[in-house]
Formats: structure tokens, sequence, C-alpha cells
């Protein structure tokens, strides 16, 4: 195993779970096998590219239960993970096929490469197509097995319908579409009977924990035999097949089953609390009918009722522990699965479709259009308006939370009540009893006078005592908050009388006046009822009566009429009625009536709001807007003073505010934190400019206050009128505002606003143009940036230094593209065939492979092979027998061998070697002496002279006379012949010379004319022919040539009197033509080699033959297998050469870079060259100054503050400009009149509605901006479609589409502003007083869903702002919106802020109080610590709980707390006040620390049901992500379960799932929430990964990308002196759809309020001189970790000298030894001073107190010896000896500097101490040093004057010791650093 995968193999962590059984059903429902499938990185480095496999191997011949699957991971960053996405994975013929329970492995492999690093395996039971895991695994896969399409279930019904017809019903089965519970339940009873009719045998049944093979369901009616769990499926299939929905109920021992009486079911698929089933089962209740399986057999005699009665009487008992839901089961994706049928032997799979046979034919179709308008219409009527029972306006309960009033005469009542606004409410003074139900009892008569007085003295009572009144008036006071805050109404109403009406025969009481209050309570007065509005009759009853009786009241609310005159109207109405009447109670209570006038706003007004696009597009769902496409202006490139905002902002909320001015209708996504209301307010302030008339619409009063209060801060607040929402207008205060508004005045400024907005596009305009120069596409298709980074990553790469210009100059991208795909098919080609270079298939050069290419080229090879073997032999047979030896067998020399052989064989020469032996040696010497005396000769000489005959005796005369050869005759004669043959006579110096010359050649000649061959080259005169001589001799000559070339050590001698004995006999001429012949062999099978290989024989021509082709078939034949791939590459290079890069396959194929290497050496010198070429080329780019950019930075950052002063005050003046004043004309003019006059009267009598409607115009300008609720639009608002040119709507995914048709009506364009994501509009707070576990409360779609559902356009504000910490956000961010929120890291980004306070022994109390006392304790008891403590107490505080119970519990328990410690008003006397809130009403609040109580979790018995309340509905998830996102600073979450006590393969609830992460997030951190593998996000790395790898050379800890989102902080730097902290954010100028002012003035800013030190780094800057930048960066690094100190604090040290009398001797008083006691004294008292100090220069300063500054040995001696005597302590370190008297200076934490006088004159005068001591503080400032620049620093902190080599070799030497004693480290480039 590699090194790197060894490193992931050890810091890679696999998290899997599996579903623990799979069957067929597994598969058919799309379950996902794995429920957790994630892959951690625990190192310190992200991943590269891994693959991650999933497989499971075949068992005795069957297939495996995975169909294999590869999933590749691109990177995984450092301490996170990624959550992937296996998808469909089982086999699904292996299941089908699969006759037993048997067992699988499935195992997880992740690979790198083609190494495996990691393996993980898991166990999963497989079963059979009919079998049921049981009880202990996936109960709800049981409903696969209810099949309501088999033919048995048709048999049965027909019989069950003929009982049905006798006992009076309809024999047709239609569901539920009667809505008679008794209907129901008769006919569940009909097929009870009709089953029981078939006398089924019982079949014993093992329990119900164990798998269950059911069997197929078929056979059950024709054996006449079943189990009870076979029973109960049949009849659950028989109840699905008659519409109804079924239920069946699980024991270990025991099976019911049942059905839902009314068309409903559960939140979750299984309900395991039991309490549930038997409250509904329970008479009265009666939603479910459920009876005992056991009672449908033969054997027993029990009707459906007394079965019923058997199954509640088990149920009391225990006996069943889980009810599944079959249609809850459908809705979660769970259908029936296809019957497993036997045709032709082999087994088929029917589904539904292919076995019933009264399915349907599918439709044929139908392309015309259907007007679905009308539903619509009416399904908004209908939300608008809830007329079922459920609402208590129809059918008020008295139980739960409301209040009786004591009360006897309702007329005299009400006027009690209108004598007064506010009354305290009192419990009962003396014991009343409370009348059950209605009406009144005569104790209270009696009552009547003390009633009637008490009310006129501000008195009302109740029954109920003061315990009882004080607890439920606290609940109906913070439910009334709750609805006042999160439904926009106050719910809260003192209801005057009731209608008693009757329906089916069961009465309901509805209220008949409701008039609004306020409770409040305090210790002094205790309970105060305050009127807040006038009565108001319950409108919702009067359209009740229309619809259901034809009883027409509804004009009874215009009429002003007094409440006994209305109720004297409802006495006569329904007067006629049977059995009703009107009562006289009075009770408090919750009541919602506040959507009546939308209501009637719609229902009247349909038609006009037809008229608008949009209501149009919901009507006809589909878009029906004139314009579909967003105007897509950005901020960069749009005109400062075009498109106001006054609002600082970011690019992704300016691009909304222009889309908005552009006057396009479209949605904007406003997830959590992300500056909503920000960009709200520059919204409305941008319309308002512009001129155009603006209604902002939210449900909550907060969203409105908040948006207001941002709109007066910036000046315009007086042109918006708020309407508070839930209540009345306040005319009067309308009035004064409007009038305000047009008394306004503008003041004298000075006008800056388009010279400030011209200077701020100027600098914007510098900022951006490099930074677009550098992003820019060029020629290539890749920007300067993106050259940068390919440089960078291949910098390691080599270079290819023979790249021509004209191949960079014709580069294009497509060009580029090509080449570099052709590279990568070269690359990965050279990879497949082992690499180019000494390839085994180096000069094969067949580029087209094919199975006959690859046999030729096997086939030559191996014949050469042989030929070669043969030949060789041959060949050292030669060599043997001539005694020759070769050194390398090249090419040319076995040519010449071939033609040596030849030659011989030939028998030319026979006659030379035929003579006798000694002859030939002395012919062949004399021959080869004569020759090269003759080339010599002709050198000098133009002819040979003719001195022959005095050559006798000439030699003799040489040598006699010597230098006076010139006394001799005969040389005189000679030379004087010699000088006749040249032009140039002889001189004296060389006349000796060639005389001798001329002997020796003589000589030669006359040997050879002594032996008679020579008689061949003479003349018939007998004279010497030379050229006779050459001709004879040139074919000996050129055969000794050859053989000197051939063989090594070549004797010539020695060949000739081989060939001599051999040639002359004929002895050679076997072995001469053998060799001969396979050379010829050879040389044949060669050249078909050559040709099968297309080689070049060049190639070979410096190589030995026989070792070269041996080797090269040999391998070529060894990895023939390789041949596809080296063809591949020869292609490839084929190409590569065509287009002009033959450079790289040069290169490749000499070694000059290896294979694999070949395409980054490419890039590496290819984008070097574009960007050195490019830059200078772009101006932008050429003149670019870092400097220049920061310094414009800044200077944008102050314009852009200073532009939003001058933006506010132009909006203003613009405003005010508009309004009318006493010269204006026109229409505007009388509007103002006519206000004038409305206004001067009673101001209560004015109609709201009507004044608007005649004052159109003044509005425009007085109040442009309207900020409204969605009912008081209908109250208030006429209905025109162009009545407002935009609507703003806030967080419109909890508006219910109904809700917001009044207001989308009246507008021209709309911005739906909100977040899919959060909260849905719900009936959770219309359905008052329900249990919300039972709750069928259902999520609404909302205007925001219906309208992304049209396709509407769409913006996202991207950057999240709320969270101070990134992991606050983190959990949402990942897991709802894929990491697209831009979220800013903080500086302890590595530790999280969302923590787990796991509650060990808290208890779930299920099916009681529905409570978690122990969490709510752990929560008070935080809450108060918090509030206690001075410095925590200033973050402000939010609960969040998971159930309403909860909610109330820790309300109770808190306000106890905090009123015992006196702690309310730190808890609600501030800003933010605490509030304690859960899932349904926690939006739209935020608080610093938010803490959880989960309450959930095990109960008395250890059982966790997965009944978590609103989390299990659909949207459950949504209320989720609502909760996480609420903190600013921290966040707590308590909890009495860990995420892993959650079992998910129970529950296919989304909302849980996302609960369970939760947990495990809170639990692990970061690495507790992975990304999804198929939403994961290419992490695109900059050049922050190169500037990292820089610094950490230098000995700092750097992180790359460091966030969660698409914002990323370049590098971050580890703080050295705190490894949880960053101490430094780099900036790079990477590729980003920011705009300027995001990555110049916000982000920067940003960071720097979250205690980030911040630079930036410019990747010109770092491309052109890395050092450089490095270096700039880590100078700031070493000020930021010394806080501008050079050295660490606390080391440095005073340098205290020694206090002794100093005084003058001699040397005799220190040698004499009389005084050695005093000169000891001195040397102890200077160690205590001065310890640690050297021996030396103890002397040196012993002696410089005595006043002796030169010394000796002897002195020197003297005192060493003196010092021996003190027996100090001492120690030794670099070869010098320190004295001390403690040991304080071990751990090398000080150092000592003189204060002003130097005593350490010289180098040798600082300790190793001191100077180890100075080193370590550098080090601690500075990370890391040079060794060079670490003595600089140590000398500077000494204050030594110069750095000698002496004091730096020192210096050194204490670096060394340090790094020895595991002090310092030093890096192989002499870099120092801490350990």
């Amino acid at each position: 195993m590699s090194k790197k995968s060894k490193y992931l193999s050890e810091t890679l962590e696999m998290e899997s779970q599996l579903l623990p059984d799979a069957g067929y059903g597994t598969y058919y429902c799309r379950l996902p096998l794995f429920t957790l499938l994630r892959l951690n990185n625990k190192g310190e480095t992200s991943t590269d590219a891994l693959t991650v496999k999933i497989s499971s191997a075949e068992e005795d011949g069957q297939p495996g239960l995975i169909v294999s699957k590869e999933i590749e991971i691109d990177d995984i960053q450092p301490d996170s993970g990624v959550e992937i996405n296996a998808g469909s994975v089982l086999n699904p013929k292996f299941l089908a096929e699969l006759n037993e329970i048997t067992s699988r492995t499935v195992t997880v492999t992740v690979f790198s490469g083609k190494e495996e690093v990691l393996s993980v395996q898991n166990e999963v039971r497989c079963l059979p197509i009919d079998c049921w895991p049981g009880l202990g695994a996936s109960v709800e896969m049981l409903s696969t097995l209810v099949r309501p399409k088999l033919a048995d279930c048709r048999k049965i019904l027909s019989e069950a319908a003929l009982q049905m017809q006798k006992w009076g019903y309809p024999s047709e089965w239609s569901g539920y579409s009667g809505n008679d519970k008794n209907a129901v339940r008769s006919a569940a009873a009909a097929i009870y009977s009709a089953i029981r009719a078939q006398d089924l045998t019982a079949l014993p049944e093992n329990s119900l924990t164990l798998p269950q093979q059911t069997g197929d369901l078929t056979e059950v009616l024709s054996k006449k035999e079943a189990t009870p769990l076979q029973a109960a499926l049949l009849y659950a299939s028989c109840i699905e097949s008659a519409g109804l929905n079924p239920v069946i109920v699980l024991g270990e021992e025991g099976v019911a089953a049942g059905v839902w009486l009314r068309e409903n079911c559960f939140t979750s698929t299984c309900i395991d609390d039991m309490s549930v089933i038997e409250k509904y089962v329970q008479d009265g209740v009666n939603n479910l009918a459920v009876f005992d399986v056991n009672d449908i057999f033969s054997h027993k005699n029990a009707s459906f009722t007394t079965s019923g009665t058997h199954f509640a009487a088990a149920l009391k008992r225990g006996d069943y522990e889980v009810a599944l839901d079959v249609k809850r089961c459908r809705i979660g994706g769970l259908f029936p699965l296809p019957i497993k049928v036997k045709q032709n032997g082999k087994y088929e799979l029917l589904d539904e479709k292919s076995f019933s046979y009264d399915n349907k034919p599918e439709e044929l179709p139908v392309f015309s259009a259907k007007e679905r308008g009308a539903s619509k219409e009416r399904t908004w009527q209908r939300r608008l308006l809830d007329l079922s029972l459920k609402n208590n306006l129809l059918a008020f309960k008295t139980g739960g939370d409301c209040v009786r009033i004591l009360s006897c005469d309702l007329t005299s009542f009400i006027q009690g009540l209108d004598s007064a606004d506010k009354f305290n409410l009192l419990p009962s003074a003396q014991e009343v009893n409370q009348p059950s139900g209605f009406g009144e009892s005569l104790e209270v008569r009696a009552l009547r006078e003390l009633i009637q007085m008490q009310l006129s003295s501000g008195t009302m009572r109740s029954y109920l005592q003061a315990d009882a009144l004080n607890e439920c008036c606290s609940s109906l006071i913070r439910k009334a908050k709750t609805a006042q805050e999160e439904a926009g109404a106050n719910t809260l109403c003192l209801a005057l009388g009731f209608l008693k009406w009757k329906k089916d025969g069961e009465y309901k009481y509805a209220p008949l006046i409701l008039l609004p209050v306020t409770l409040q309570k305090n210790r002094r007065q205790g309970i105060t009822l305050i009127r807040d509005e006038d009565y108001t009759v319950n409108t919702t009853l009067l359209e009740f009566l229309k619809r259901e009786f034809d009883i027409d009241l509804r004009g009874i609310e215009d009429e002003n009429f007094s409440a006994a005159q209305t109720l004297a109207l409802f006495r006569a109405k329904t007067a006629e009625m049977d059995g009703w009447e009107v009562t006289e109670d009075v009770y408090i209570s919750q009541f919602t009536f506040a959507r009546y006038a939308m209501w009637s706003d719609v229902k009247n007004n349909i038609s006009v709001f037809k008229k608008n696009p949009l209501i149009a597009s919901l009507l006809a769902g589909a878009n029906k807007l004139p314009s579909v496409k967003l105007a897509g202006e950005r901020e960069d490139e749009s005109d400062p003073c075009g498109i106001l905002t006054p609002l600082p902002c970011d690019s992704s909320q300016f691009e909304a505010v222009a889309e908005c001015s552009a006057g396009t209708t479209f949605v904007l996504h406003g997830p959590p934190g992300t500056g909503k209301s920000q960009t709200i307010t520059n919204m409305i302030a941008n319309a308002v400019n512009e001129g155009k008339r603006v209604l902002f619409v939210a449900e909550k009063q907060a969203a409105l206050s908040v948006v207001k209060k941002r709109l007066t801060d910036i000046g315009i607040g007086e042109f918006c009128l708020e309407f508070t929402t839930g209540k009345p207008a306040d005319k009067s205060a309308l009035i004064t505002s409007l009038q305000s508004t047009l008394d306004l005045k503008n003041a004298e400024y000075t006008d800056t606003f388009a010279e400030d907005g011209r200077k701020i596009e100027e600098v914007r305009g510098a900022l951006s143009r490099p930074y677009s120069a550098l992003h820019k596409k060029r020629t290539i298709g890749a920007s300067v940036y993106d050259g940068i980074l390919y440089y960078f990553r291949n910098r390691k790469s080599s270079d290819l230094m023979n790249i021509e210009s004209t191949f960079y100059d014709s580069l294009t991208a497509e060009k580029l593209e090509k080449c570099e795909s052709m590279l990568t098919r070269a690359q990965v080609a050279a990879k497949e065939c082992g690499g180019v270079y000494r390839s085994p298939f180096d000069n094969v050069n067949i580029s087209e492979y094919s199975e006959d290419v690859k046999a030729a080229t096997l086939c030559a090879a191996e014949v050469l092979l042989a030929e070669l073997k043969h030949f060789r032999n041959y060949v050292g047979l030669f060599l043997e027998l001539f005694s020759q030896k070769i050194s390398s067998f090249t090419p040319k020399k076995a040519d010449s061998f071939v033609r040596i052989l030849t030659v011989l064989k030939s028998g030319a020469l026979q006659e030379f070697f035929g003579m006798d032996e000694r002859e030939m040696h002395a012919f062949f010497n004399a021959s080869l002496t004569y020759d090269r005396a003759l080339r010599l000769w002709f050198r000098r000489f133009d002819d040979i002279p003719d001195v022959e005959k005095l050559m006798p005796g000439l030699k003799e005369e040489l040598d006699n006379w010597d230098e006076n050869y010139r006394s001799s005759r005969r040389i005189t004669a000679v030379i004087k012949k010699l000088n006749k043959c040249t032009q140039n006579k002889l001189g004296e110096k060389e006349e000796a010379e060639w005389v001798k010359r001329a002997y020796d050649m003589f000589t030669a000649r006359a040997k050879i004319m002594d032996i008679a061959i020579s008689r061949n080259f003479l003349t018939f005169t007998g004279s010497f022919n030379e050229k006779k001589r050459e001709q004879y001799m040139q074919p000996v000559y050129e055969l000794h040539e050859l053989c000197s070339q051939v063989f090594m050590d070549y004797n010539a001698d020695a060949f000739n009197s081989v060939c001599h004995r051999l040639i002359t006999g004929g002895a050679a001429k076997p072995l001469l033509s053998g060799i001969l012949s396979a050379s010829k062999a050879f040389m044949s099978a060669k050249d078909s080699f050559m040709r099968a290989t297309k080689g070049n024989e060049s190639a070979y021509s410096d190589e030995d033959i026989f070792d070269c082709y041996t080797a090269k078939c040999t391998s070529l034949i060894d990895n023939i297998d390789m041949l596809p791939g080296w063809c591949a590459y020869k292609k490839t290079a084929k190409e590569l050469n065509a287009m002009g890069l033959s450079f790289v396959t040069s290169a490749m194929e000499s070694g000059a870079i290896s294979g694999d290497k070949i395409l980054s050496s490419f890039r590496k010198n290819v984008y070097r060259n574009f960007v050195q070429t490019n830059i200078p080329a772009d101006e932008d780019l050429a003149t670019f100054s870092a400097g220049m950019m920061d310094e414009n930075a800044a200077k944008f950052a102050a314009l852009a503050e200073a532009f939003s002063l001058d933006t506010k005050a132009e909006i203003r003046k613009n405003l005010i400009s508009r309004l009318p004043s006493e010269g204006t004309e026109g229409p505007l003019a009388l509007e103002l009149m006519a206000f004038k006059r409305r206004t001067s009267g009673n101001v209560k009598r004015i109609n709201v509605r009507e004044l608007f409607a005649e004052i159109p115009g003044l509005l425009r300008v007085a109040a442009p901006c309207m900020m409204m609720s969605p009912s008081a639009v209908s109250q208030y608002l006429e209905a025109r479609p162009d009545l407002f040119d935009l609507l703003i709507f806030d967080e419109a995914s909890q508006i219910p589409t109904c809700e917001a048709v009044p207001a989308l009506a009246r507008a021209k364009s709309a911005v739906i502003v909100g977040d899919p994501n959060q909260l849905p509009p719900t009936t959770f707070f219309m359905a008052l007083g329900q249990d919300e576990e039972e709750t069928e409360a259902e999520d609404l779609d909302s205007v925001l869903d219906d309208c992304l559902a049209l396709g509407i356009p769409q913006k996202h504000l991207r950057w999240h702002y709320r969270s101070n910490h990134e992991s606050l956000i983190a959990f949402s961010n990942i897991m709802y919106y894929s990491g697209k929120l831009c979220t800013f890291p903080s500086p302890d980004a590595m530790d999280s802020r969302v923590k787990l306070k796991y509650v060990e022994n808290g208890v779930y109390d299920r099916g009681f109080t529905k409570c978690n006392r122990e969490e709510a304790e752990a929560v008070v008891a935080e809450v108060v610590r918090r509030l206690k403590d001075e410095k925590l107490r200033r973050k402000s505080i939010g609960i969040v709980t998971f159930s309403t119970p909860q909610q109330n519990y820790i309300e109770r328990l808190l306000a106890k707390a905090l009123s015992q410690k006196g702690l309310e008003e730190a808890a609600y006397e501030r800003e933010e006040p605490l509030f304690v809130k859960n899932l349904e009403n926690v939006q739209g609040d935020e608080r610093d620390v938010i803490i959880f109580s989960v309450c959930y979790g095990p109960d008395r018995l250890g059982r966790i049901s997965l009944n978590f309340g609103p989390l299990n509905q659909y949207g459950g998830w949504r209320r989720l992500n609502v909760a996480v996102s609420r903190a600013r600073t921290d966040m707590l979450i308590y909890s009495s379960m860990r995420y892993s006590m959650i079992d998910l393969s129970r529950t296919n609830s989304r909302g849980v799932a996302g609960l369970k992460a939760f947990l495990e997030f809170a639990e692990k951190g970061r690495t507790g929430i992975a990304v999804k593998s198929d939403e994961m996000i290419l992490n695109k790395s900059g050049i922050g990964k190169y500037v990292a790898e820089e610094l950490s050379s230098y000995g700092y800890d750097c992180r790359c990308d460091v966030g969660v989102s698409d914002f990323k902080i370049d590098v971050a730097v580890v703080d050295p002196k705190n490894k949880h902290n960053f101490i430094l954010a780099i900036l790079c100028d990477g590729k980003s759809d920011f705009s300027v002012k995001d990555r110049t003035v916000m982000q920067v800013q940003t960071l720097k309020r979250s205690n980030w030190n911040v630079t930036r780094l410019y990747s010109i800057n770092f491309f052109n001189n890395p050092k450089r930048e490095i270096k700039r960066i880590k100078e700031l690094l070493d000020r930021i970790c010394s806080g501008g100190k050079t050295a660490a604090p606390g080391f440095k040290r005073i340098y205290r000298a020694a206090k002794v009398e100093e005084c003058t001797v001699d040397t005799q008083y220190v040698l004499s030894g009389e005084h050695d006691a005093d000169i000891m004294k001195i040397i102890r008292a200077i160690v205590a001073a001065e310890e640690p100090i050297s021996a030396r220069f103890l002397t040196k300063r012993t002696l410089a107190t005595l006043g002796i500054f030169k010394f000796g040995v002897k002195l020197e001696g003297k005192i060493s010896s003196l010092i021996d005597k003190c027996a100090l302590r001492h120690e030794e370190i670099l070869g010098a000896t320190y004295y001390f008297r403690t040991d304080k200076f071990g751990s090398f934490d000080r150092y000592r500097v003189e204060e002003n006088t130097a005593l350490r004159t010289s180098d040798a005068d600082y300790a190793a101490y001191d100077v180890i001591s100075a080193i370590k503080s550098v080090l601690l400032s500075k990370v890391s040093m040079y060794a060079d620049e670490l003595a600089v620093a140590v000398q500077r902190e000494f204050k030594v004057p110069r750095l000698s080599d002496k004091f730096a070799a020192f210096i050194n030497s204490c670096i060394d010791y340090g790094v020895s004693k595991g002090i310092f480290v030093r890096s192989i480039s002499d870099k120092i650093s801490m350990v």
C-alpha cells in the first residue's frame, strides 16, 4: 500500500447502517437499503477523488443481493463528511426467486485509484416475497402484504353486501362518501361476518417477534385455513378494497384488525402509543373499530361488537404493542406487492393491474382544456371560512381553556359591560355550583342584583375558584399572545349568548356576540379584563346558518343593532327550529373569526380579481404573466444613482431590488438570517422614490413593525401607513399621520448625491476592471487566473524546453482542448503499456491494433528469436576457431563480419594464405611497412628518387657519422637526389631523418622483392610495378580492415596464421557456408520483424544485435498483452506530432518526462507562457498594483457609507417635493380639499375604506407605502386590480394562497418573499384545544408554494448574517439548503457552538402529562444560571420546545423559578425578552442563545415512541429547519435521547430523520452532518491551496477553503498559541459571482466584525514573486502573533550586576594567597547575582572587580582554583562550564539584557542559557525563521552592535543544542521552529 493510501486508511471513516431485512417489498417500494452511508474525513487535509464500490458476492451459485455499483466522490474537506446516495442497489431477480430466509454480506469498499483503502461489511437478512420480518423489524412492511385487488376480496365483499342490505344500508361500496360512522362500522361488521361464514380453521402461529411466512392469501378461502396474521391480512385487504382505511394492531402473541370510522389516518405509519388506540376505540370517540382476529375463526362464537370488546380488554392488559395504519403506509409509498404465481413451470410476478379483473383501462389522452378556476375559487372560500364542526365558533366546547362568567340577564350584563372598559376578574365569592352544559341555574338567578352591582363597579366574577381561575387565565394569556404574534389576530373574546342548535340528533352551541378582550395579570390588581373593540356578530355562524338551514341573518353585521336586539333577532329567526334556543351564557375563550372579511372579499370580488394576471395564473394553474424573464441587472453594471438602496445590501439583495424596480413579479427566496426585512426596506424605498405606490403585507405584527422602524430610520417613515395587525384602524391616529406628512417641508442641505454617485462608479470600475480582466476568458478558453492556477497546480512538473513560440501563437481553446484530450489519451495509453521510456515496445511503430497485427508481431518476434539464436551459435563457433573476440556485435559489425566471411569463402585470397607461413608474414609485414613509408613519403615529396643503388651501407654511415653526416658522400648524394623530388628543399634538421626514411622504404621494398609472390607485380623487365602491387594487396588490406572493425584486440598476424591453416586446406568452408546461411536467415527474420513492427533499424545501429534483438523479442513476447495500449499510444503520438506536439512525444520517449506527468508538464509550460504573455498584453493587468487596489477598496468603503446617507436624503427630498402645496392645482388639489372636509368633523364616523377610495392621488404622494395584514387589505381597500404598483408579501411561506388573493389582486406586480423550506401555513392555530400528538391539523399550500408551482421567476438571497458562528447555521444550510447559503466562518470555527446536553435520567411521560420533567428542570436551571451571571445575562435567551405540553410546563416552572430568584426583570425587562415557544410558533423570532427541549424520549419502560408530534407531519422537517436557525451565538439542545436511539427503519418521516441528524450534529459537531453525494458541490480549490503550502513551510498550520458554504476563506492560519482558533484570514481573488461591494466591503467588514484579522493576496503578485508575497504575509503573522513585539513577552529580564565593592589591587594581591577568602566572597556574590555565568566570564568579572582588566595564565589559573574551592553548582554546555545557585534556568524561559552600561562586552560573555531562551522567545512570536535570520534577531535582542562570525557560530551551536534537546526543529531548508 502506498503512503497516500495508508494515510487515507487511517483518516477515513465509513459509517453505514442498513435495513436489517430486505425482501422484494424493499425493492418494489423503492426503499433505500442504506439508511446511512457516510464517508468521514478525520484528517487535516482534503482527499482526492475516491471511488466507493457497493457489492455483494454470489453464494452457492446464487446471484448476489446487490447489483454492484460504483460512486465517484470528488473530494472531502477535512473534518467533514459526505453522505453517499447509494440509490437503488437491490437485485430484484434474487429477491423474487428467493424461497427461504437467508443472509447476505454487503460490502462497501473505498478505493483511491486502484488501491483499496477502506472496507466495511454488513449482514442483511433476506426474506422471501411473502415473508414479513416481524415486530422486531420493519413493522410497516406488513402493509405491502395487504392486497385489495385479490379476487377473493370481491367474493367476500359480495357476500358482505347482502348482509348490508339486510341491515338497511346500500349494497354499494362507496367508502366514506356518506361520512357516516355507523355505516362504516356496519360495513366493517358485514365483512367480518362474510369471512366468519367461511368457517376458517385457525393454524398455529409463531411469536410475531419472529419472521412470519404469510403464504399465498389466495389459498385461504380454498383451503379454509389460515393463521391469525393471514386472517388479519385478508380482512384488511377486503376493507381496503371497499374503499376504507384498515388498521392492523399487533402484539407478541395476538393480532387485531380494524378500520377508521371516518376518513382519516395517523401521522405516522406505525403507532406504538397504545393509549391513543385505547382512546380512539372508546364509546363517545369511536374513531376506530377494532376486533380480535381470533374471533373470526370457526371455533369461536363472537359477533363483531363482542370481538371489539375482547380487543379492548386485551388492549388494557397490554397484549398489543403497535398499530399499523395501512392508509398512512400507502401515502408513504408502501404499496401492495405483486403475487408470485407459477406458470409453465416458472414463477411470475403479477401486480395489481395484472390480476385485478375489474381494473379500469387507462384513459386515452384528451387534449381539451378544462376550466379549473371555479373549483379553485370554492377552495379559497372554503379555507377562508371554516364551516366544519371543528370550529368552536360553530360547536363550542366547554372543556379546556375557557372561563365561564357569572351572569343571569344578558341584556343587563351587556349594559354593565358598556359602563367601563376595564374589569377585575375575580373567582367565585361563594360556593356556586357551575351548571352542567349551558343555561343558568336557580342559584345564579338569586345573585342577579349582586352580579349587576359588581359589574357597575368594575368587577366580574367567574364560576372558578382562585387557583383554577389563575391557572386557566394564565393559559389563555399565553395562547392569546402566541396567536397575536403568529396569526396576527386577537383570538381572546368574551362570548355573549349562545345558539343551541341540533344536527343529526346532537346538540351544538355557537356563540352569538363576540367582544374582543385582553387579559392581564399582575400582583397588585390580580387578573384584569380589558375591552379591545366593539361587539362583533359571529359572522361565521351567519354564513353557516344560510348554507345549512337557509336561515339568512347575514345583513345583521352591517346594521347598528344593540346586543339585545341582536339576540332577539336570533330568537325570532330560529323560533321554528325544533329544539333550538338562545341561551344567555357568557364565556371567555379563544375564537378565530378574523378571516371573514377576506372570505367576503374573495366571494364578492372574484370577477374583478381575475383581471389580475397573477390571480388568473393561480386560477388556471398555468403562468399567464406578461413576462416570465428576469431583468437580471447586476450591481456592478448599474448606475449608483439609478436604483437606490439606502440601507447596506449585498449583491443578491441589490439584484432583488433591481428586479422589483423593473416591475417583475417574482419569488424572492429568503432563508433565515439573509436580511429579508432590510431588502424589503430597500425595495420600498426605491419604489416610492420612483413614484410607485407600494403595499407591504405581512401576517405578523413584528414583521410590519421591523420594516416600519427601518423606514423611519432612513427618514421616510412618515410616508408609510401602518395598520396594526388584528385590530381596527385607529382613525384618529391615521388622520393625524396623513396630516403631519402633508405638512412636511424640505430642509436645506448640500446636495452631493450625483457627485458621490459618479465617484462610486469610478472607484468601482477601478476595482472591477482588473478583476474582470483577471477572470476574462481568453483565446485558449481560460482566464489569466485559470492559467495561474494551472501553473501552480503543475509547478512541480518538469519543463518542456523544446516548445516553439509558433505553437503558443497558434493555440486556441479548441486546439488546447484537443491537445489535452490527446495527451490524456497518450498518458492513459502509456500507463496501460507499462510506460514509454525504455518500453518493451520501443521502436514498435504500429498505430492500428488488431488480432492479426498481434499475431503477426508475435510470430515475427518468435522467428527472429530463433534465427538469432542460430546465428549467434555460428558466430560463437567462428570466434572460437579463429581465436577472436567481439565486444559489441552492432549491425555495422555484423555487416562487416558477413563481408569477411564472403571474402574468406570466395577463395580470392587463396594465393596469399597459401604461401609459406613465414613468407606470408614477412611479405605482409614488409608490405605494411612499405605502404606506411610510402604514404608518409608522398606527403613531402613528389616522386620516388632513384637511390636504390646507394642504399647498401647507408644505414652504417648514418650511424657512424651521426651529426656529421654531410661528411659522407653517399649520404650527400642521397640528399641531392631527394631534393630533386621536391620543390621545397630539405632543411638541415630534416635531411638525416628523410634519408633514414628513404633507407627504410627501400629496405622494405627489397624484402618484398625477395619473396616469390612479388612476381605478381613485377614488370617483364623485372622492375617494381607499384600499381599492380597496390591492386594485389587491396583485398588483403580490406579484409584486415574489416577484421579490425569487427574483432576486439585484433592481431593481423594471428588472423593470417589461422587463415593459412583453415582456409588453405578448405577446413573452414562448411563453417563459413553455415554462418553465411544463418546470417541470411537472420537478416530475413529481422526484416520481417521490422516490417511487422514498422520499426526503424537505425534505432539499433549502436546496439549489440544479439543482446538487443534478444531482449527486444523476449520483452515483446512477454508483454504482448499490452500491445493494444502501445498501439493506442503510437496512434495518439502520431496525432500529437501532426499537431506540432512532437516535443511532447520526444520528451516521453527520451525519458525526460514520465508518461504519467506529461499532461501536467504540458500544462505547466503552456499556462506559464499564457500568463506571461497575457498579463503585459492587457492594459488593466499590465498596470496592476496591489497597493492601488487596497487603497481603492478603502476609498470605496468610505464612499459607499457616505453615499448611503446621500441616498436617504435624496429619497426624502423627492417624496416631500411631491406633496401638494398651497399652489397645487388639478385633481390633487380637489382630493386635498376632500380630505380636509372629511377629517374636519367627527373622525369616528369616517369609513376608512370610503376615505381611501376618495383620495387615491393624495395617498400616492402622502402615503405611497401602506403596511397591512392580509385581513386589513380586504377590510380597508377597494377592489381594484391596479390600486398598487407593487405588492410585497413577507413570510409568504406561512400565508395560505386563499389569504393572499385579496392583496395579490390589487397590485400590478408582486414580490413574494419567503422560504419554502420553512414553516408552511397550518391549521394548527385554528384547531384550538386539540392534542398536538393526535391533531389532524393539515399543512396548507402557501402562496409561495403555488407561485413556485406556476414557474414564476425566482431570486435568492444568499448571504446569511444572523449567526455569529457558522456552526449555528451549518446544519440547516447543508441539510435543507444544499450549502447554497453564503455564511461567514468564525475565528473559532474549529469548535462547534451547537452543544448537546444529554439528560440521562429524562423520562417522557407518554399518555399522561406528555412532558419531560427532568429536561424541563435542566432547561430552567440553565436559564437561571445564565441570568444570575452578569456576563452571560447580556445574551438574550429563547427556549424552543418540540411540544406544547412541554412548553406550558417549562413556562410554569420558569415563572416560579424566576419569581423565587428575583430574576423577572433580568429575563423580561430588556430589548429582547426571554421567550418560551414551540416548533409551530417560533418562526420570525431570534435570540442570542436558543435552548431546545426535545421532550420526547424513553418512557417509563424505556421505550421510545416515534410519534414526535408536528415533526411527524408531512412538513415536519420545515418546522425543524425553522427552529434550528434561530440562534445568533449559541445553541443548547437538552435531550433525553441520543441520535442512536432513533430507529429510522420504523418511520419514513423526513422530520424524524432530520431530528436524528440534528442530534447527531449536536453530539459530534461538523462531522455529524454530511453533504449528500448527489448534491455535493465540486470543490474548486483556488490559489489559496498553494499559499497555504508555502506558509506551512514556515511552521504555520494553515487550512484551505475554510467554510461550509459557497463563501470560503481561501487560507485560514491557525493561531500557534491556541490551536482551536484561527488568527488570520487570507482572501484571494478567485472567481466568484460576488459584486465589487461584496468582495471589497461586505466580506471584509463582516469578517472583521467577527474578530478576524484579514489580508488580501493578489494572484498576479503571487505568480510574479511568490516568495515576496509569502514574506509579506509572514511578517504580518509575526506582528499579529507577537502583538508588534519582536519576541514573546515574559522572557526578557534585566541583567542585574552583583553589588560588590570595587577596589584596585596588583597581581600579587591575588597570587599571594593571603586574600583568598575575600576573593572567594566576591566570586560567590557574582554567581548569586549573575547566575548562570560561564567560568571564563566569572573570572573576568572577579578580576574586573579588583581593578585588574588584563590578565594572563597565572591569574586565570588562580581564580579558577578559587572557584573550585567555592564548591558552586555547575553544568557544562557546549564545552563551557556555567555556575549557578538555583535550577530556574533549565527550562530556558528567561534571558537577560543590560539596561544601561553593557557588562558583557565580548561574544564569549553571553551564557548559552540566555541565547537559547532568546531564540525560544523569538520563535514563539515568529513561528519559524531561517537560521541566519534568527541569528540577526538574537543579536538585536541582546543589543550587540555587530554580529561577528564567532557570535553567529555560537548562536548556531545553541540552535543545534536546542534541536538535540527537542526544543527546536531544524528543517531541510534550514528553517528553525519550535517543537
